[in-house]
């Protein structure tokens, strides 16, 4: 959200358009044998598939929905669903099927530009691939916090576990991401085409994107906050929840990654479908062919409760919320407006642009400080969203 900035949900969106968090589809076991596994799991629990009561974790097909699949889910229990396997710089090779019979270019690479940049997405401690997510740059995925997570002690906007954030949201995770368009694309003066908003791995936001597959392969999408289609200013919405105008500036967006099968949800992705809509990423430098638009490579994680000052001024994120804390006041019923509770001060004045901007860089900083081998946000700058919705809907 998350997005989400930006899923698990899984940095965000929903129909009506919020980041949606991704699921823990697809996970080979070698990637989550090099995490250290704490706790209870699937294998543990002997749970797979089935819904244990009482289990701190889940391993079933809603525990994605609900954020609290146990972290050796994907690798214990899907296993045999996945066909990735892990690479030395740490993505993923994929088998490849055919692309589109449409438009011969597609077919090949593309003279657009490589490019490369950061994208962030607001996660749990849980671990799966961005395939089929929703991501955003440093100002999109603060966006996505600071209007729709940090505002809450609770997991759910109808209430749910008291103690953590929504969507029990504890980090940002950041990713190196490589991206080339494929030629009608280009040709129309787009590397990006229309954001997609996914939900559990399946596309409900984007209207068309049968024939927008089919004319333009399986590109990266993109949108600048505020113009559309969610957040839009001026709107209704922004006016009743208080975002508009929109003070994260220009460079305030939000992506989506296509993977395999991005017409049905995860847990509804056939292998014909995987075949029939292989997706765009693809292993080594992406070629601008329709499915092989998009690499990735993870490029760290900042602890938001760190970020923030939460930790270690407080033992944990439960003992700041039973305290009566909150990180941000959105609503009159919560306190005074506009500002954090019990010291925190980090979120305060979400329409100050100078502010707004403070936090941008304060974020930027925080990653260059723990992964000072990898250049800053500032240091590698994404290009600019020049998704154009007249030129990219004409004629599909």
């Amino acid at each position: 959200m998350v997005a989400s900035v930006i899923g698990e949900e899984l940095l965000l969106q929903s129909n009506n358009t919020h980041f949606k968090e991704l699921s823990l589809l697809q996970i080979a076991a070698s990637e989550v044998a090099e995490e250290a596994l704490t706790g209870p799991t699937c294998s543990s629990l002997k749970s797979c598939h089935t819904y244990k009561a009482g289990a701190p974790c889940q391993c079933n097909s809603e525990c994605s929905k609900h954020e609290n699949c146990c972290p050796d889910f994907a690798a214990t229990c899907m296993t045999s669903d996945s066909h990735y396997h892990h690479t030395p710089n740490g993505s993923h090779v994929q088998h490849r099927s055919a692309p589109f019979a449409g438009d011969a270019s597609l077919h090949g690479p593309s003279k657009a530009p490589l490019l490369t940049f950061y994208v962030y997405r607001a996660q749990s401690d849980s671990n799966y691939p961005p395939y089929n997510t929703n991501a955003a740059s440093l100002g999109g995925v603060l966006w996505y916090l600071h209007n729709e997570i940090v505002p809450y002690c609770y997991t759910t906007p109808s209430g749910g576990k008291f103690g953590f954030r929504r969507y029990y949201k504890t980090r940002i995770i950041r990713y190196k991401i490589t991206m080339r368009a494929t030629t009608p694309l280009y040709r129309k003066g787009m590397n990006f085409g229309v954001r997609m908003a996914f939900d559990a791995g399946k596309n409900t936001g984007a209207y068309g994107m049968t024939k927008g597959f089919e004319n333009y392969g399986y590109f990266v999408g993109c949108n600048i906050l505020g113009h559309g289609p969610y957040p839009t200013c001026p709107s209704a919405q922004g006016t009743k929840e208080g975002f508009c105008p929109m003070r994260y500036g220009e460079a305030a967006a939000w992506y989506s990654l296509p993977g395999e099968c991005p017409s049905q949800a995860f847990f509804s992705k056939s292998p014909s479908c995987k075949k029939q809509e292989p997706g765009g990423f693809c292993a080594g430098t992406p070629t601008g062919a329709s499915d092989c638009t998009w690499n990735y490579e993870k490029a760290g994680e900042i602890n938001i409760d760190e970020l923030v000052g939460i930790t270690p001024r407080f033992k944990s994120h439960y003992a700041f919320c039973k305290q009566g804390c909150l990180e941000y006041v959105k609503f009159s019923a919560q306190g005074k407006k506009d500002v954090g509770k019990c010291g925190i001060h980090f979120w305060d004045h979400e329409r100050d642009a100078v502010k707004n901007q403070w936090r941008i860089r304060k974020l930027d900083e925080a990653f260059k400080k723990k992964y000072p081998h990898l250049p800053s946000d500032k240091e590698m700058p994404a290009p600019k969203c020049d998704f154009d919705k007249d030129k990219f809907y004409d004629g599909i």
